[in-house]
């Protein structure tokens, strides 16, 4: 949280870049109030028309969901997910950037953060340990979903 131009999206790259160098899956959410799928596009016609998501596939990859809430956060499949925005929500730990120089004192405390985490999920497919992103996001679901045990019936 912090001001404009007080260094905010600076402490995020430089936490996400730590993340990365660890071997972490990171995610990051900016908030805007700016309207990015107005109700004239195609992208908006289509969620209205029913679909649950709506991809727009360019050179830079857009995805479209609907997000009255913040509920979807709960299913990037990271072990990090990091946020800029959303001050008046309670999502987890809460940094306050004052001015750049703190930085790199805050991201260094987000990655002490993040270190004392654990994410490992003991899940096998078929005798097979999938690859984080789609163990993260099958976990994700799971718990979400209060599901305790899956089994897979051949077909």
């Amino acid at each position: 949280m912090g001001r404009k131009d007080s260094g905010k999206t600076l402490t995020i790259e430089i936490a996400a870049r730590k993340l990365k160098e660890m071997g972490y899956t990171v995610a990051v959410v900016k908030h805007t109030h700016h309207v990015i799928n107005p109700d004239s596009k195609d992208t908006a016609r289509f969620m209205r028309s029913g679909a649950d998501v709506v991809i727009l596939h360019s050179n830079d990859c857009m995805w479209f969901w609907e997000c009255k809430e913040t509920e979807y956060l709960d299913l990037i499949p990271a072990d990090v997910v990091l946020i800029e925005g959303f001050e008046s929500v309670n999502l987890g730990n809460k940094f306050v950037i004052e001015r750049p120089e703190d930085a790199e004192s805050i991201a260094r405390e987000i990655v002490n953060r993040a270190e004392s985490c654990s994410s490992d999920i003991p899940l096998m497919i078929r005798g097979v340990n999938p690859e984080k992103r789609k163990k993260l996001i099958f976990y994700k679901l799971m718990k979400k979903w209060g599901v305790k045990e899956v089994k897979l019936l051949e077909t």
